[in-house]
């Protein structure tokens, strides 16, 4: 460099520029990955479980078998109150009262160390998990670590397929589909 020649832009400046960018795009990136994991979360739903579907498809068939000898004897088919009434067809054998979305709630953002907690809440909507995490996304710097978990007992074996609502799993499909979006 000439003498008398200096930095129009002290360098630091780039540096500062170029943390703020890639602060943002930790954020955006943390964000997307979250957002994609909480709506891929399945949410327990009794009708879906093996013994409710099994005791439905017992008592509809007797339904069924009653509707037919009726007709076969000139009377009329039950209706559809009198199914659910006499041969309970939409009764379920597990999950009174069940509420659903714990493993959803359980998708907890970190910064810079993970957590091994649990959490009793549900929310089977996500829009509270995401708050959540967007708050705690808020303070990630440039080149922080975030991390989603989800520490529940159940959740390797939800990741592994074992839902139906999400056969592929969630957090590596989550992955795939955030990384392929952002790749460039």
């Amino acid at each position: 460099m000439a003498k008398g020649r200096g930095w129009s832009v002290p360098p630091s400046a780039f540096r500062e520029e170029v943390d703020e960018a890639v602060a943002t795009r930790v954020r955006v990136i943390g964000m997307a990955m979250l957002q994609e994991i909480v709506l891929r979360s399945p949410v327990g739903n009794p009708d879906l479980w093996q013994v409710n579907t099994e005791r439905k498809a017992r008592n509809v068939s007797q339904a069924d078998a009653y509707d037919a000898l009726a007709l076969s004897l000139g009377n009329k088919k039950l209706t559809k109150k009198e199914r659910d009434q006499n041969f309970y067809v939409n009764d379920l054998a597990a999950g009174k009262g069940y509420v659903g979305g714990r493993f959803r709630a359980n998708n907890i953002v970190t910064i810079g160390d993970p957590s091994y907690s649990q959490l009793e809440s549900t929310d089977a909507n996500g829009a509270s998990t995401i708050a959540k995490g967007a708050a705690v996304l808020d303070g990630a710097t440039a080149y922080s670590v975030v991390y989603i978990q989800n520490n529940l007992p159940y959740a390797e074996r939800l990741e592994d397929g074992h839902s139906t609502q999400a056969p592929g799993g969630v957090y590596a499909v989550s992955f795939h589909g955030v990384s392929q979006a952002y790749s460039s």
